[in-house]
């Protein structure tokens, strides 16, 4: 069987297992894990994404994918974003102001889930599934959405981490809360699609990068910044808009190729 789907497919972390856009949507050929690309057979149309796979860990795996180049009809870029600077410990990281790398030049098309870059913005197709509209009940005021590696070390609020693969228990959890406070690119931006207000702890580059922008500040000072966090209503409407496009894009060019 020929792999067309090649994301970072690990079922230990919610937003990697759901950031695939074959989960949404009709792409035929089978799923592969970017980390095991010595042992699959390519399909003639190969998409990879979604995931923070612009990063130290993914590179030589990228650029392993793109030496495969002559292999494929087409190579597409969905929804993958850039995850370059990261303090497993929890320290709070800068942007990372670096260039993307040259080996993106070699897809046919591009699309990264990084707002405000040189590259088309598609946000992770994972706004695709039906379980956003579902309308989740408040019950608490804050609840706090950990990173499962880096926790944050905040007390007294309801708390998970993004570990597994039950993406319904996370979005019932974090609509549970007006308020999230997290250190995970998902927690995040899945808050935002839900209409809840969220506050970010950036030990990771890729928590700046967001399209609607959360409050970024230190564990430390969250408090003082609670009355400044917004909701984005047209979030999820406008994430969707722009994966439809894409696939649009997408189709069009695997007819073609």
């Amino acid at each position: 069987m020929t792999t067309g789907n090649i994301y970072r497919r690990d079922k230990t972390n919610v937003g990697d297992w759901y950031c695939a856009p074959c989960r949404y949507f009709q792409l035929p050929d089978a799923e592969g894990d970017i980390l095991d690309l010595d042992n699959v057979s390519l399909a003639p149309h190969v998409i990879v994404g979604g995931g923070g796979l612009i990063a130290k860990t993914f590179h030589p795996f990228m650029e392993k994918l793109v030496a495969r180049k002559p292999e494929m009809q087409s190579l597409v870029a969905w929804g993958i974003g850039e995850s370059e600077n990261i303090d497993k410990t929890g320290k709070i990281v800068l942007p990372y102001d670096g260039d993307y790398p040259a080996y993106l030049k070699a897809f046919d098309l591009v699309g990264v889930r990084d707002f405000g870059t040189a590259y088309r913005w598609v946000p992770c197709a994972s706004c695709m599934s039906e379980l956003f509209d579902t309308d989740y009940a408040v019950t608490t005021e804050i609840c706090v959405y950990e990173h499962k590696r880096i926790p944050l070390g905040i007390s007294g609020f309801p708390t998970i981490s993004n570990s597994g693969d039950d993406l319904q228990a996370v979005l019932r959890f974090l609509g549970s809360a007006h308020l999230v406070i997290t250190n995970s690119y998902h927690g995040a931006y899945w808050a935002t699609l839900l209409g809840r207000r969220v506050i970010v702890i950036p030990s990771m580059s890729k928590l700046y990068r967001f399209a609607h922008a959360p409050v970024i500040c230190t564990a430390q000072d969250w408090a003082k910044y609670v009355g400044v966090t917004q909701q984005y209503p047209n979030a999820l409407a406008e994430s969707r808009e722009a994966n439809l496009a894409f696939y649009k894009d997408v189709l069009s060019l695997q007819a073609n190729k």
